[in-house]
């Protein structure tokens, strides 16, 4: 009887990091491989190592725990022998399919100059260009089609495993360089690259599934086969045989070229694919020939994590390809039996089964060739293959370090310029902190934290205006005499000990605002090196909505029946929990547990299609996309040389996250500089631009100008903080564009409040938030501030505290200092404290704790003199408002952002609102929110006009405003530019006339840029008025006579002035002559269509007269794409009305709407007398509702303006 193997472990194995082909997180897959009675296992994505530090930290969690498991990192890598070669051959396929010979005939020349041509048809048509793909997704079933055999489609899958640390990080850089230097749809490396990777035995390789190396040199003698035609009885023939062996063996040398002859491996797998065994047989042949028994493997090339996930896998994999191709879903497998491969991580004992099971119909297998195969995994796994670690030191830059000095002397000097250039050397307790600071951050050694930080914000200023503070990092005195922040943390109360724990190891995390995210990446890059710079990733995972909506996507249901029965879902999930005494802050993600228990219509739907609900638990937060943190970057020296970056849209990112979910970058000694682009930013900068134009007279403003001026005006110690003319915004509800106020809710509370401070904006933005909303805190915050009379304290320092906020805890730095100065608990221990403040957790050891620091706090209220019931009440008022704690460091530096917006409103409001205009402009949602808002303020905003209009909106006299020509879709930069320089030509600056546009003094054409395009777009957005061509007795009937007369016609007639100028003229003339009196003006329809196609958004006074017009305004009325208040009327355009019975048979309309963004949507109108029509494109006003159904009105609440 046959040997049985052992021991066993899975050197190829895929997670769900190889996305839509492998599943389950590897923590799932290591916890298994456990459960399964072994030790060790190999994870090798596919050319990425994005999974390594979800499994290695996984590992390292075990292992402390005892568990000895040995992790393996490795890498399933796309490999070509020579990717010079292969360029050429992509080259060559792109000049093919262009028709290019001279090109052709030079590629085909380079090539036959190279050692190592690929074969490679050249008459296929090359793909489009993908190099800015987002994420890498393997294709199983490109392996069984005939782009196999196309080395410029195909990439040929290898295994790479460190057998070292040394190995592990020469890994990573393999990783960056496919990426850097090969990538096209995939990364790829050479045996160049594996060659220099390799050198002194730091990695072995394998020759991987049917997509590997080896596996091409098989299947490259069988090209007029089908997939499923690739029999291993091929191999009998033996002419065939040698010929195949013969080019398995020049593949073999190559790779042994590459990683020498004992990091060389022969990979058997065992399935039910024809194809698999025809490759199994030549390896096991040319092992024997070539008495290489020892270097034959057998690996599973796992890609879920248990047995019972093959059909979720299988979903999965269709899932990634719902938007390129459909698929039947009857072709899925229904059982196991169906499958062709199982790929769980198998044992000793199960991979032999799967051998047994799948070779009965060969003779040529050798029993105990393939059990030696089987335990030479576990040899290679302990005996071949170190332990392996990644290096964790911080890895920061050095270049931000002066010559010459330390890290620890730089960052001194730079303290102590700092705190003299602002005055407060003089200030004892300023020297004090400072230096208390420092002690702590250079015993963290943290200094060249601080040093990178200080300069890439140096950086910053130079270009663009940086936030005052974001976060904890405000409370820190070294950033702010720095210059790293802008606010002083003693003059506001703020603790360097919530930014920074003493006690806690973790990394200091600044995040700074900025105005423009994008532009100072680039300035970095330039400043540090293009490769120094690198974006941090995060994963989109499948949520519970979007995940059903997946899967009944592919299952073909209905979308809008889904979607009904999806929407209320966060509403019910949300109630239910609380009714189960579950208190919920902010958004909820429902899991299918919750959705089952609370949802009726999510039931309903599982019920009638219990499809869906059966692979949910499985595909549950599987990843879904790849993509990029908001403003989180890394910045040190050579990262892909230590980190296996991967590309993303055209720019290199981190592997790894660092985020909610997952902080992994810093165990790895990676530090997260947080950027954050701020749109307020970009609005104070512009509108100081129109200050220093509009009132000083400036043409070409720099941003040194600008910043000048703002530290003259706007600057810490210029600007007054108390001034009662500026609070008066917040007041009076001029909100246009104030920072934090942009929710109608905020509004009123600040309205209700009145804010006269800086402390009191920090507060009202804290309080508005769900959790203090849902408590009452901004109810007892207004009544407290309104009455300080009714205000006691249980001690004066309680008073000393929570003054500022009108007795109400609010602060998270109140919490501290009142634990610190009546808990009597050390500064240094009250962050970590607060974070341990929390309702007690059902566990006996959770319950323990909470006593213990309980009884801790509560002592030190009794020895500072507080009553028994005053310290009970205390510590009860402190655990409830965990709940909803907000740190102040942060609020303080967004209040005195939106200080700064008010400020500028006050005092140059036209600049402001311009500014504010301009920027809105871009976004159809906020843009329309933003012209109600200026226009409640008394401001008109007129259309685009030709003799008005520039590149950027105007500010025009009489309270009005002008959006620019870059406005409207269809005129381009150039156009702009020719118009504007063509009306300074004419007298009065203005064109008067069809001609001063058109045409020169002698009547030569004059426009080249500003094209037919161009022309056809201001003619449907009627900005000729000023010109007063278009009525009755002039030049023009109407605008629609305009376009016929001067469109269809412009290139013809354009063409014949080149050859006879008067001809064209004349013919221009003809046409206007010829459609006068024939052509209708534009009907409402046509306007609404003209304005949303090239404005993006619907003006409703050029849709109603003017009479309708300023009752909309006098009423403020807002369109119904603005709904936030079931209280107030709106106004809407039906698109379309249907008549609807309900199931009593009472008549109603189903209104299909939209408002002035142009985003349509459905409504109902209960009521209808069954009679009154409502014709397309009418405009009415009503007053609307709205639940998880969608919006509705009352036929007696709306009123039509214009049917």
């Amino acid at each position: 009887m046959s040997r049985i193997p052992q021991n066993f472990v899975g050197l190829h194995a895929h997670d769900g990091f190889s996305t839509f082909d492998g599943l389950d997180y590897p923590q799932d897959h290591i916890d298994f491989v456990r459960e399964n009675g072994m030790n060790a296992l190999a994870i090798t994505n596919h050319g990425h190592m994005n999974s390594f530090a979800h499994a290695y930290l996984h590992v390292q969690k075990l292992n402390a725990q005892g568990a000895n498991f040995k992790f393996i990192p490795g890498c399933e890598m796309y490999v070509h022998p020579d990717l010079q070669t292969w360029q050429l051959q992509y080259d060559l396929a792109k000049a093919t399919k262009k028709g290019n010979e001279i090109e052709i005939q030079r590629i085909k020349s380079l090539l036959t100059n190279l050692d190592t041509p690929l074969s490679a048809s050249i008459g296929e048509a090359v793909e489009s260009d993908d190099d800015d793909a987002g994420l890498t997704v393997e294709n199983e079933e490109e392996t069984k089609s005939g782009k196999f055999y196309d080395p410029i489609k195909r990439r040929h899958h290898l295994v790479v495993l460190p057998t070292t640390s040394t190995g592990l990080q020469r890994l990573f850089h393999l990783v960056s360089r496919g990426y850097k230097e090969g990538f096209y749809r995939f990364p790829r490396v050479d045996y160049k690259m594996l060659r220099e990777a390799a050198e002194g035995g730091h990695i072995i390789v394998s020759s991987a599934c049917l997509g590997g190396p080896l596996s091409y040199e098989v299947f490259r003698h069988f090209q007029d086969k089908g997939f499923d035609d690739l029999v291993p009885e091929l191999l009998d023939d033996h002419e065939t045989l040698e010929r195949v062996l013969e080019s398995v063996g020049n593949g073999y040398r190559d790779l042994v070229s590459a990683v020498g002859v004992d990091g060389v491996f022969l990979e058997l797998q065992f399935n039910k694919l024809n194809a698999q065994h025809l490759v199994n047989r030549a390896l096991i042949e040319f092992a024997k020939r070539n008495d290489l028994n020892d270097k034959l493997i057998v690996t599973c090339d796992s890609h879920y994590s248990r047995p019972g996930h093959w059909k979720e896998r299988e979903l999965y994999k269709k899932l990634g390809w719902l938007g390129h191709t459909k698929f039947d879903p009857s072709q899925l497998p229904q059982s196991i039996e169906d499958l062709k491969c199982e790929l769980y991580p198998k044992n000793a004992s199960q991979v032999w089964d799967s051998y047994r099971n799948t070779t009965q119909t060969y003779d040529w297998y050798d029993d105990d060739l393939v059990c030696d195969a089987i335990e030479r995994t576990h040899e290679i796994a302990y005996e071949r293959i170190e332990d392996i670690h990644p290096n964790t030191d911080m890895k920061l830059p050095s270049y931000t370090i002066p010559k010459g000095k330390s890290a620890n002397e730089a960052l001194i000097d730079a303290a102590k310029k700092g705190l003299v250039k602002m005055g407060l050397h003089t200030k004892k307790e300023y020297v004090a902190q400072l230096k208390h600071e420092l002690r702590i951050i250079f015993e963290k050694e943290f200094a060249e934290y601080f040093l990178t930080t200080k300069a890439i914000i140096d950086l910053a200023k130079k270009h663009m205006f940086v936030g005052p503070g974001r976060g904890s990092g405000a409370g820190s005195l070294v950033n702010y005499v720095l210059g790293i922040t802008n606010v002083d943390p003693l003059k506001y109360g703020l603790l360097f000990s919530r930014f920074m724990d003493p006690n806690r190891s973790d990394y200091p995390d600044i995040d700074t605002d900025i105005g423009d995210r994008d532009k100072l990446l680039h300035l970095m890059r330039d400043k540090f090196g293009k490769d120094n710079i690198v974006p941090i990733s995060n994963y989109n995972r499948f949520q519970l909505k979007s995940l059903v909506k997946d899967i009944s996507r592919f299952y073909g249901l209905d979308f809008g029946y889904v979607n009904k029965h999806l929407a209320p879902l966060e509403r019910d999930v949300k109630q239910g929990l609380r009714s189960d005494g579950i208190e919920t802050n902010g958004p909820v993600q429902p899991t299918l547990e919750w959705a089952m228990k609370y949802s009726p219509m999510f039931q309903q739907l599982i019920t009638e299609h219990p499809e869906i609900a059966e692979p949910i638990d499985v595909l549950f937060k599987q990843n879904k996309a790849l993509g990029r943190h908001a403003g989180g970057v890394i910045v040190s020296e050579n990262i892909g040389e230590r980190m296996p970056l991967i590309m993303a849209k055209g720019e290199l990112q981190t592997p790894w996250v660092e985020g909610a979910s997952y902080k992994h970058l810093e165990h790895f000694g990676w530090v997260k500089f947080d950027l954050l682009g701020l749109e307020t930013l970009r609005i104070i900068e512009r509108t100081i631009e129109l200050i220093l134009k509009r009132k000083k007279g400036y043409t070409d403003v720099t941003f040194g100008q600008i910043k000048y001026w703002f530290d003259h005006n706007m600057g810490n110690d210029v600007i007054d903080w108390d001034d009662q003319q500026v609070y008066k915004v917040y007041e009076e509800g001029r909100w246009a564009g104030i920072f934090q106020c942009t929710n109608n809710g905020a509004q009123r509370l600040f309205q209700r409040a009145k804010p006269q401070s800086i402390l009191d904006i920090a507060a009202l933005t804290s309080i508005y938030r769900p959790g203090p909303l849902a408590m009452g805190i901004d109810r007892k915050y207004v009544k407290m501030k309104n009455n300080p009379q009714d205000i006691t304290y249980d001690h004066p320092i309680l008073e000393e505290i929570l003054s500022e906020t009108y007795g109400m805890l609010v602060f998270q730095e109140q919490t501290m200092a009142i634990v610190n100065r009546l808990g009597q608990i050390p500064l240094d221990e009250c962050n970590a404290i607060r974070k341990m403040m929390k309702p007690q957790q059902s566990s006996g050891d959770a319950k323990k704790k909470a006593k213990a620091l309980k009884d801790r706090i509560m002592s030190g209220f009794r020895n500072s003199g507080l009553r028994v019931d005053q310290a009970e009440n205390l510590y009860s008022n402190i655990m409830k408002f965990t709940a909803y704690s907000f740190n102040k460091s942060h609020a303080v530096s967004y209040a005195m952002d939106s200080y700064y917006c008010a400020w500028l409103m006050t005092y140059f409001e036209e600049e402001w609102l311009c500014a504010y205009l301009e920027s809105m402009s871009k976004n159809a949602d906020k843009r329309n929110k933003a012209f109600s808002e200026v226009q409640a303020l008394g401001y008109d905003i007129v259309p685009i006009d030709i003799n008005y209009a520039t590149d950027s909106w105007a500010i025009l006299e009489g309270r009005k405003f002008m959006p620019s020509f870059s406005s409207c879709k269809g005129i381009g930069d150039a156009a702009i530019e020719e118009i504007v320089r063509l009306r300074n030509k004419q007298k009065g600056k203005v064109f008067t006339s069809i001609d001063s546009l058109l045409f020169d003094k002698e009547k030569n054409w004059q426009v080249s840029k500003f094209n037919k395009r161009a022309m056809e777009a201001l003619i449907r957005i009627k900005a000729f008025d000023s010109m007063d061509l278009v009525g009755t007795g002039k030049t023009f009937d109407n605008y629609a006579h305009m376009e016929a007369a001067l469109i269809p016609g412009w290139s013809k007639w354009k063409k014949r002035l080149k050859s006879d100028p008067l001809k064209g003229y004349n013919m221009m003339y003809e046409a206007i002559v010829d459609t006068a009196g024939t052509v209708s003006p534009y009907n409402r329809k046509q306007i609404i269509e003209n304005e949303m196609n090239h404005l993006g958004s619907v003006n409703i006074e050029t849709v109603i007269p003017p009479r309708y017009a300023q009752v909309f305004r006098e009423k403020d009325f807002k369109a119904i794409d603005e709904y936030d208040n079931p209280a107030d009327a709106y106004w809407w355009i039906v698109v379309k009305a249907v008549k609807k019975k309900t199931k009593k048979g009472a008549n109603y309309l189903r209104l299909r709407v939209m408002g002035a963004n142009g985003k349509q949507e459905w409504m109902n109108c209960w009521g209808w007398n069954g009679e009154d029509k409502v014709a397309p494109y009418t405009v009415c006003v009503g007053i609307v509702s709205s639940n998880h159904y969608g919006k509705s009105t009352k036929w007696t609440k709306m009123r039509i303006f214009l049917g």
